[in-house]
């Protein structure tokens, strides 16, 4: 279908808004490495995932907005538009993120220490009896095993002087 001239500049538009959101949506995985840091493997996984999602993503725009027809100024206007997000506010966006996960991850962890500090007590009164008493126990135990190994000698050394004497 042929657009007019209105249309190729709002398509042409669009196309870079649909780069800087991919920027975005790179910057998402960017912060999410910086807080969270992973093997070179899974970095490669996800660099997999997010470049299929990005491609998928391009291509339904570029099907439902141009009709299907890939022109080659909307292919420019996705470049033009990462470019600029990378080029003017990606630092700050993954600065910001990065601050806000990581006060995020000290906050939960705040909470889930608070939550579990009644068990965290009632397992500090059970410990010293219950250390106490397995404790016992391994004495218990280092002792029969002593006493067999003893039982063991002995026994040795009779079948020894039973087959002597036979």
């Amino acid at each position: 279908m042929i657009l007019s001239m209105y249309g190729q500049a709002v398509l042409f538009l669009s196309t870079i808004i649909v780069g800087a959101t991919i920027g975005l949506f790179y910057d998402v995985f960017r912060v999410f490495r910086k807080t969270a840091p992973h093997s070179t493997f899974a970095v490669q996984v996800e660099d997999l995932f997010f470049w299929i999602a990005a491609t998928v993503g391009t291509f339904y725009f570029m099907l439902t907005r141009s009709y299907g027809e890939i022109r080659i100024f909307a292919l420019l206007g996705v470049v033009l538009g990462i470019v600029l997000y990378f080029n003017t506010i990606s630092k700050w966006i993954v600065k910001i993120f990065v601050v806000i996960v990581t006060f995020l991850k000290r906050v939960i962890a705040s909470v889930v220490k608070i939550i579990l500090l009644p068990l965290r007590i009632v397992l500090g009164w059970i410990s010293p009896p219950v250390k106490a008493f397995t404790m016992k126990r391994r004495k218990d135990l280092r002792s029969v095993a002593r006493y067999g190994k003893i039982r063991m000698k002995k026994t040795a050394r009779n079948l020894f002087i039973l087959r002597k004497k036979v």
